[in-house]
Parts: structure tokens; C-alpha cells; sequence
């Protein structure tokens, strides 16, 4: 029996960490452009009124929400936090508002090119080693995301509905600057290096055991928010006269709302497309049974089976009940994922020699490591102060899929989908295996 051939001791291109501080550098350059690009097309189709200069600041600052950075407001304003939940303090005095959300296909671009860096990037003998060495590609990512929260302030005239009126300052939260593309940059690098390690082996038992558990986990939540997305599609469809029929670019009464002013409608599409993944997230997580909520100063369950919207209320207040029979389909969302993942994890472990039903489960746990990170990543933050001649008053509020009742619930179905989805895999007979070394 022989083995798989000497390993290569590097990734796929040249290793080192001036190399990998290079590469992030030129990610934070193809992110940075991809916000210049939506600054400027948004002040041709949108508000040609707006400067270069101005267009440029604002391109600037969609490196906020491309990482879940609050882009800050402030001023002296007339501002009324009094429509915020929890809230008691009148129009008229200085304030301070900060809110974060992140244009998560965008982010997903980032994560998916720091992957790739540090998967170029990683070296060394080991995975920890590989891990450490793709993670490199952060010092080279975040820091010019923090210089850029430090120089560009955008400071003019703005009304933003009936909530603020006046002139504001609008910046990036400066530590969420440092700390937020530091984290993104740093995780995707190091599982780009260890990514590296796994591709190195070949077929070494480990390398496949690996490969199985992190490619299985990471199919289920892929196919977990593509088939949430579907099922938003085609609810759309079949329900065109109902709120889920705006939802998602599927029904001519969206683009009729839409593009009711063409150059606007435009900008419009765009900027929902950027946060598809952040809808598909909102709906995986009810769907494994967890709940959209509101957290902070005030608490409430938004959408789930158990409390789900039903209409108004004769005062205009949101009435809740349980789902429609009819949306008890979106059970099937996990229960495919994760057989789907669970059973080409187990094939894929099954040249190691490996338990399928056992891999299959460890793939379910990744899989709700990933729903707990994109829970976060897929919240709305919203922290407010004001203070004026009646008094002050301040809130914070959490408003996204719940990270707690999300994971547990993706971990339950991850471990038994999984398990069942690896079991199922046929195992074939020793000899007609691929040799491991």
C-alpha cells in the first residue's frame, strides 16, 4: 500500500507573513471599491444632487455596514427617540444615535476572498500552525478599515423621516472598527490556512475526517439559507396580495412598488439584494424552530411558528398567532439540510475508515456555529441617547434572529440529521476503499 506522495509544505501560492498581510490589503482595496462603486451608481440613479466628495465619504462609510460596524449619528437635533420602543424623552436636543447592520452579500464576498488569502497564505507543519499563519491576513484587512473610521466623517443637513431632522455628524463606531474586520479578517484566515493543511494531506485519515466534518456543516447552512430564500420566494408568489410578496424580488407588485421611480428602484434592488443573505438568516432561524426577537429595552418574539403576524389590530398595532398551516413547510428547510450535509459528510469520511453517523453529527455541530455567527453578524443594533431641556433618556435595542434559541435549535437538528444523513451512507467493503497511508 503506498500513500498519497510527499506533502507540499506550503499553500497554493507563496507563503509568508508579508505575503499574507499583502493579500488582506488587497481584499480591504476590492471591499472598499465595492462601496465607492454603490456610493457613486447611488448618487447618478438616486440623488445627483450629491458631490464627488460627498459620494466618495458615503462610499467610505459602507465599510460600516459591510462588517456590522454602527455608523454613528450625532448632533445637536431635533430629534424624537420617543417613537423608539422604551422610550419617554420629547422632541428637541442633542443626541446621539448608533446603528449597525450589515449588508451580509457583501460580507460574504469579504469572507469568501480572506479565505482564499489565507488558504494562499498558510504554512507550517500542522493545522494550528496553518490556522495561525492564514489568520496573518487581518493585519493587513482591519487596520485600513480603522483608518478610515478615524478620517471620514460625513457632516451635512439631513432629515431622516419624521425620526431626525437637523445637521448631524455621521462616523463608524471606532472600536466596532478595529474589532469587527479584525475578528471576520482573522476567523476566514484561519480556516483559509487550516483549509491549506486539509488540501496538503490528501488523504490522510485526519485530513478526511476534517475535510468531512467542516465541508458537511458548511453544506447544511448553505443549503439551510438557500432553501429559507426558495421558500420566501415561492410564499411570495402564492401570496401576492400579502407583506411576504415584497420580500423578495419575485411578484410584479414588488417591482411595481419598487420601481415606481426607476433611477431610485434601482438603487433599491441593489441594496436588497446586499441583504438577501440577512432575510434567508431571518427565516432559516424560524425555521429550525428559533424566533426573530427584539431585545434591549424592549422584549418581544417578532416571527416564529407559535407567534407569527396576522394582521392589525383595530388600533394599528400588529396582531400575533400561530403560523399557517401552510408555512409548517419550511420544517423541511433543516430536516433536507442536514441530512443532505450529514450524508456527504459521512461519504466523505468513509474513505478515512471513519464512523459516517458520528461525522455526520460533528457537521451539525458546525453548522450551528455558523447560525450563532451569522446570527450576530445579522442583527440590527440600534443605541440611542438624547438629552434635552425635559431630560435625558437612553435605550439599546437587539432586533435579528435569536442567537440562543437559533443555535440550540440548528444544533438539535444538526446532531440528528447529521447523524441519520452520515448512517445512511453505504459502506463499502475495505478493499474497494481509496488508500489512506
Amino acid at each position: 500500500m503506498t500513500g498519497p506522495g510527499p506533502r507540499p509544505a506550503v499553500g497554493d501560492e507563496t507563503p509568508g507573513w508579508p505575503r499574507a498581510i499583502l493579500r488582506g490589503f488587497l481584499v480591504f482595496l476590492a471591499i472598499a471599491s465595492v462601496g465607492l462603486v454603490a456610493a457613486l451608481a447611488t448618487s447618478v440613479f438616486a440623488d445627483p444632487g450629491v458631490s464627488l466628495a460627498g459620494a466618495l465619504r458615503i462610499g467610505a462609510l459602507y465599510l460600516g455596514p459591510f462588517h456590522h460596524v454602527a455608523l454613528v449619528v450625532e448632533g445637536d437635533l431635533d430629534v424624537d427617540v420617543s417613537r423608539l420602543p422604551g422610550s419617554g424623552t420629547p422632541v428637541g436636543g442633542s443626541a446621539t444615535v448608533e446603528l449597525g447592520v450589515a449588508l451580509l452579500a457583501v460580507t460574504t464576498l469579504a469572507v469568501w476572498l480572506l479565505f482564499r488569502a489565507g488558504r494562499a497564505s498558510g504554512f507550517g507543519d500542522g493545522p494550528g500552525a496553518r490556522a495561525l499563519s492564514g489568520s496573518a491576513v487581518a493585519l493587513g484587512y482591519a487596520p485600513p478599515v480603522l483608518l478610515v473610521a478615524l478620517l471620514v466623517r460625513f457632516e451635512e443637513p439631513v432629515e431622516l423621516g419624521s425620526f431626525v431632522t437637523g445637521g448631524v455628524g455621521v462616523s463608524m463606531s471606532t472600536w466596532q472598527a478595529l474589532a469587527f474586520p479584525l475578528a471576520i479578517a482573522a476567523i476566514a484566515g484561519a480556516f483559509g490556512g487550516l483549509w491549506s493543511w486539509v488540501r496538503s494531506e490528501g488523504e490522510r485519515p485526519p485530513a478526511v475526517r476534517t475535510r468531512a466534518v467542516l465541508g458537511g456543516g458548511w453544506l447544511m447552512f448553505m443549503l439551510g439559507l438557500g432553501l429559507s430564500y426558495l421558500g420566501l420566494f415561492v410564499a411570495g408568489i402564492v401570496q401576492p396580495d400579502e407583506p411576504v410578496a415584497t420580500a423578495t424580488p419575485s411578484t410584479a407588485r414588488y417591482f411595481s412598488t419598487v420601481f415606481d421611480r426607476p433611477g431610485q428602484g434601482a438603487v433599491i434592488l441593489a441594496h436588497h439584494l446586499a441583504l438577501a443573505p440577512n432575510e434567508a438568516l431571518w427565516t432559516l432561524v424560524p425555521a429550525v424552530g428559533g424566533c426573530d426577537v427584539v431585545r434591549g429595552s424592549e422584549r418581544a418574539e417578532l416571527l416564529c411558528y407559535r407567534r407569527f403576524p396576522t394582521g392589525l389590530t383595530p388600533e394599528g398595532d400588529v396582531s400575533f398567532g400561530n403560523a399557517p398551516g401552510g408555512y409548517l413547510v419550511f420544517l423541511l428547510v433543516p430536516v433536507v439540510a442536514t441530512l443532505v450535509g450529514g450524508r456527504w459528510a459521512g461519504s466523505t469520511a468513509e474513505r478515512a475508515g471513519t464512523s459516517g453517523a458520528a461525522i455526520g453529527a460533528a457537521s451539525g455541530v458546525v453548522f450551528a456555529v455558523l447560525v450563532l455567527a451569522c446570527c450576530l453578524l445579522a442583527s440590527i443594533t440600534l443605541t440611542y441617547g438624547a438629552t434635552s431641556g425635559a431630560g435625558s433618556d437612553a435605550g439599546h435595542l437587539w432586533i435579528g434572529p435569536d442567537p440562543v434559541s437559533g443555535t440550540l435549535f440548528a444544533l438539535a437538528w444538526g446532531l440528528a440529521g447529521g447523524a441519520l444523513g452520515g448512517a445512511s451512507t453505504v459502506r463499502r467493503p475495505r478493499a474497494e476503499r481509496q488508500p489512506t497511508g
